[in-house]
């Protein structure tokens, strides 16, 4: 619980920095770092050892896959990350054992 609440500071910290960066930057610089965007799909799989997982796949800049799992004992959900991978590139993330996947999706990296 306790490493939820400092993850949540710090997610927080960051979100008011970054707008604070963003209000003092000019238009011009702002417009010109927009990110490009990400057209993503996933494929749920199974692992012989019955772990979740899903392989990710997106078009549009490097990115990174993402999923969110929930365990099938006490339903504590969490987020795994997967590797780095070039425009057109798959992203394989798992869960933990016995727990599923919730939702799948990619993050521009």
């Amino acid at each position: 619980m306790r490493t939820r609440l400092r993850i949540a500071a710090s997610i927080a910290t960051l979100t008011l920095a970054a707008g604070g960066l963003l209000a003092t930057a000019p238009a011009a610089s702002a417009s010109a770092v927009a990110p490009s965007a990400l057209s993503c799909s996933a494929r749920l799989i199974t692992g012989s050892g019955g772990h979740r997982g899903a392989d990710i796949r997106c078009t549009g800049s490097t990115f990174t896959g993402v999923i969110d799992c929930k365990r099938t004992d006490n339903g504590y959900v969490y987020r795994h990350f997967g590797n780095r991978v070039p425009s057109g590139g798959t992203s394989t993330v798992w869960c933990d054992l016995n727990a599923t996947v919730i939702q799948a999706y990619g993050t521009p990296s």
